[in-house]
């Protein structure tokens, strides 16, 4: 057996569904499952998610407070008056105000953008940034992505005779800002269609209102800051992505080519190349230093200035990656040196820890540990610790965080991730009081990841019309996720690692005459634990390969399984010591080996030998082993059976004896006509004188002198010859006793037995023997 690493979830579609869906849309029931397990079971509204239109976008004027803001933005522009965008630093803020500088560009205002320091000035609108907006002759702010939260500085803009349309996407407090205009989806009281927008589709809302029209030039931007802010991708969402997808394709911005071509993005872009490769490199000035630069590169025309800024972006997000490493490592070390401390949420601070990017160390150490976790700089001058949370299914971060709201002077976000920042004495009673609030609200299972299962899949139900199919549901990411499956069924023909340092695997899964190739990327350290006669249950998500003008399915493998017992082939007379060492610490492992006795990799192991078994000694209890491993050649098949029955709960069988132990003893037992032929070439002389008989015996019998000694032996102890030192004498009228009343023939028929069974048979037959003493086991 092999325990997968997380929770599969099988998500249940109602079978009358799928067959109505399968039927309306003319697509593949597995089509018709997914678009189901995402709540498309209407045919009209999963026709609408299948064939993606700007037909399905919402008007933008049923947005509260959108007609307000059009009207005044409009003013503004008939009065010339000094626009100024007022954004933020990350991805979705740097596209929301690049998105808006291109739209009042294309109208020929008085337009101009600002985005706060990250360090100096921090997230959202503030008091100086508004005195210096009114001193530089500003007369209208328009924030993107930001100043839903803003009440105290839209009081101040008001003060300032500055006017404030307030354009936002996050979760608004009960207090809203008193703003000329505040437009935000989530907003109480507005009946739009769709909440979910990013910060940048309710700024191409807002653009569409106030053009008139459908700006498709402005689907790429959209697109990039959608992906990047990790919205659901349906409705409006999906929209923008799936149509500004095909437009970076076409790519026609110039600044987003130029960094697809400095970050390898190569052939079609799909929204995992924006979420890997564009995104961290449009949040990377923002991240180490100022977010101009991003903005800058998607607003500019000129190849060459926008290659020197992509390459600037690349240079930064190098340097992100290298701080990122830097402080996870420190971070890692704290969790691992107070495990206790850190066992239910990992709450970890540091003078000097880079603020930019300590929510992306937050999410590595939830991968790396998967415990709700908050990441804090400490900044000594202050003595203020800003931070980031990231949650873990089952934990609401926000409301967790709102438990501890007397602590914390300021913070925000939604259920999987938050911002905030407190002083630095408070940090003890913050972790005391999270780890209780886990304690009430999680279970021991839910720090174990949790992994939907959409549909199961055998080896023969996978081919390339349907992954093609099935690629119709993509753009893939939050609310949209890529499905995924479970593979099971197949025989498994070959595993082989691959890749420079042979950390990755790729198995080949055949069943009814098919196959299927999987990849595992990182799993390379499974091999070891997966028997060549495995039937793995895998866990991934399809693609289609191609190789040399071939396209054949394959499947990415996130996760997998080996439910039912393995049996291990390690028989050599080699060196095992690091095999043997990969299974120290295993406490249900049990291993029946003289020489195992004391071995450094059995620490925490019980340790036996045959004889010991034979005088008695206590075993386990069933369901206590887990892990047997045979170091020794057991003395026989019977005792070797009777132990197996011993452990109903073994997951794992390993032979790893050689046969180094059988020089000088017979290979085979002679037969019955063996030792008649003996016995009457034997009878032509009264008496025999050993070893110097011996020869003559073999060359008139054909027998080996092994074989000889051996059989004369037997004769002595049935009564047909008395030996006295090296003289051999025929006895003349010898009992009639079979062979089996011999101890010593009994002795060796039973160590025949054992050769054959254990040291001369093939790995299948190993898995045959197995698989007698537990019938449920695949052979």
């Amino acid at each position: 057996m092999l325990q997968s690493k997380t929770r599969w979830q099988p998500v249940e579609a109602d079978e009358s569904r799928v067959k109505c869906l399968t039927e309306e849309l003319g697509v593949h029931p597995l089509t018709a499952r997914l678009l189901i397990n995402r709540g498309l079971s209407d045919p009209d509204e999963a026709r609408r998610f299948l064939w993606v239109s700007q037909d399905a976008l919402h008007d933008p004027f049923l947005m509260d407070g959108m007609d307000q803001a059009v009207k005044r933005i409009r003013k503004a522009l008939d009065r010339g008056e000094k626009i100024r965008i007022y954004g933020d630093y990350d991805a979705d803020g740097v596209s929301s105000t690049s998105l808006m500088m291109k739209v009042f560009q294309s109208l020929d205002a008085h337009v101009d953008y600002y985005i706060p320091n990250r360090f100096t000035e921090g997230y959202g609108l503030n008091e100086g940034a508004l005195i210096q907006a009114k001193e530089a002759g500003i007369d209208l702010v328009v924030s993107v992505d930001t100043g839903i939260s803003a009440a105290a500085e839209a009081e101040i803009a008001k003060e300032l005779d500055l006017d404030l349309i307030v354009t936002d996407h996050h979760e608004p407090p009960d207090v809203l800002p008193d703003a000329y205009a505040v437009i935000n989806p989530k907003k109480p009281g507005c009946s739009y269609p769709f909440d979910m927008l990013a910060g940048v589709g309710v700024a191409f809302k807002l653009a569409q209102a106030l053009l008139g029209r459908f700006p498709e030039e402005l689907l790429e931007i959209a697109a990039l800051g959608t992906i990047a802010d990790l919205v659901p991708l349906v409705d409006e969402n999906r929209v923008l992505t799936a149509l500004g997808l095909e437009q970076m394709n076409r790519r026609q911005n110039v600044g987003l080519s130029a960094l697809m071509e400095v970050s390898g993005v190569d052939g079609d872009v799909g929204a995992g190349h924006v979420g890997f490769s564009l995104g961290p490199r449009i949040n990377a000035g923002g991240r180490l230093d100022t977010a101009e630069t991003a903005v800058e590169l998607l607003l500019t025309e000129d190849p060459e200035e926008a290659r020197t800024m992509a390459e600037e972006l690349d240079r930064m997000n190098r340097e992100r990656q290298k701080l990122v490493e830097e402080i996870a490592q420190e971070a890692c070390a704290m969790v691992e040196a107070e495990p206790d401390k850190h066992r239910r949420f990992i709450v970890v601070a540091a003078p000097g820890w880079n603020v930019g990017v300590i929510g992306i160390v937050a999410s590595r150490l939830v991968e790396k540990y998967y415990r709700p976790t908050i990441v804090l700089g400490i900044d000594e001058e202050t003595g203020m610790a800003k931070g980031s949370a990231r949650s873990i299914t089952g934990l609401d971060m926000y409301r967790a965080l709102t438990e501890c709201a007397d602590l914390l002077p300021h913070f925000g976000g939604h259920e999987m991730a938050a911002g905030m920042s407190l002083p630095r004495e408070h940090l003890p009673d913050l972790h005391k009081r999270l780890d209780r609030v886990v304690g009430e609200r999680l279970s021991q299972e839910d720090y174990i990841p949790l992994s939907k299962v959409e549909a199961d899949l055998g080896v023969a139900d996978v081919d390339v019309k349907l992954v093609e199919e099935l690629e119709r549901l993509a753009p893939f990411g939050m609310g949209n996720p890529t499905p995924r499956f479970r593979l099971k069924g197949a025989q498994l023909s070959k595993l082989q690692r691959i890749g420079r340092e042979k950390n990755h695997l790729k198995f080949l899964l055949e069943d009814q005459e098919r196959t299927l190739e999987a990849i595992g990327f990182r799993l390379g350290e499974l091999a070891e634990e997966i028997a060549p006669s495995a039937r793995p249950e895998l866990l991934g998500e399809l693609s289609i390969n191609e190789w040399n003008n071939r396209r054949f399915p394959q499947l990415m493998v996130r996760d997998l399984t080996v439910p039912h017992l393995q049996v291990f082939d390690w028989r050599s007379n080699g060196d095992k010591s690091d095999r043997f060492r990969r299974l120290a610490g295993e406490s249900t492992l049990f291993v029946i080996g003289e020489g195992m006795k004391g071995a450094d990799w059995t620490v925490g192991a019980q340790t036996v030998t045959w004889e010991e078994i034979s005088q008695g000694s206590v075993l386990p209890v069933s369901g206590e082993v887990c892990h047997l491993v045979f170091a020794d050649l057991p003395p026989s098949v019977s005792v070797f059976e009777g132990l197996l029955r011993r452990f109903t709960g073994v997951k794992r069988v390993y032979f790893a004896f050689g046969d180094a132990e059988l020089d000088g003893s017979l290979a085979r037992t002679p037969d019955r006509e063996h030792f008649k032929r003996l016995y009457a070439s034997m009878l032509r002389k009264s008496a025999l004188r050993l070893p110097s008989d011996l020869e003559r015996l073999s060359r008139m019998t054909g027998l080996s002198a092994n074989w000889i000694s051996f059989m004369i032996k037997v004769f002595d102890e049935l009564g047909f010859v008395t030996m006295a030192g090296n003289r051999v004498e025929m006895v003349s009228r010898p009992p009639k006793r079979p062979l089996t009343a011999s101890r010593l023939y009994r002795e060796q028929r039973e160590r025949d037995e054992v050769q054959h069974a254990f040291v001369y048979s093939s790995y299948r037959d190993l898995c045959e023997r197995i698989h007698s003493v537990f019938p449920g086991d695949p052979d």
